[in-house]
């Protein structure tokens, strides 16, 4: 009976490591500073796009430690549940919901792997990966979109430091948003 509680507290704990690292991200992605400075349309298209950035970075991050990746599934499915949370508190019904449920996790699957080719390849296909995605909907300036790419770097090299066993208890840092200046045009 003891070993049946340990799962069950050892679950909790993944559980609970899994809310608040989708909460970080989500509050990472909620950031003023992406919407006003680096272009990112502030609609429910940009902020879901933006939460998918938020969550290659952080899933890129846990997939390398093969211990991280229960993580990261337990994550996936927090953040497609409090997504359909979101849709049915908006009045929208079952349906509809496992419509575009069906329809966000293929454009999170595609974006993955466009966001995981660019890093892999450099800035500039990073860059095309975010104009065709992340700023689908919105005029950017190449300055925010390089501006988005650096933040993108930085993001994925500052979580490569932090230690797996903070990630497993619920602790993630992403970098501050406001370093980016973005240039104006004159």
């Amino acid at each position: 009976m003891l070993l049946l509680f340990g799962w069950l507290k050892k679950k909790d704990r993944k559980q609970s490591a899994a809310f608040a690292l989708y909460s970080a991200l989500v509050s990472q992605a909620r950031q003023p500073a992406f919407y006003t400075r680096l272009g990112v349309a502030d609609t429910m298209e940009g902020r879901f796009d933006l939460i998918l950035v938020h969550a290659f970075i952080l899933f890129r991050r846990l997939k390398k430690d093969e211990n991280s990746r229960e993580l990261a599934q337990v994550i996936f499915d927090v953040m497609f549940a409090d997504l359909d949370q979101n849709m049915r508190e908006m009045g929208i019904g079952d349906v509809g919901i496992l419509k575009r449920i069906r329809k966000m996790s293929e454009s999170y699957h595609g974006r993955i792997v466009a966001y995981e080719e660019g890093a892999q390849s450099g800035a500039i296909e990073l860059a095309a990966a975010l104009k065709r995605n992340l700023y689908a909907d919105t005029e950017v300036t190449d300055a925010q979109l390089m501006a988005m790419v650096g933040y993108i770097n930085d993001a994925l090299s500052e979580l490569d430091k932090q230690n797996s066993q903070n990630l497993h208890s619920g602790v993630v840092y992403f970098p501050d948003v406001s370093e980016f200046i973005v240039a104006k045009a004159e």
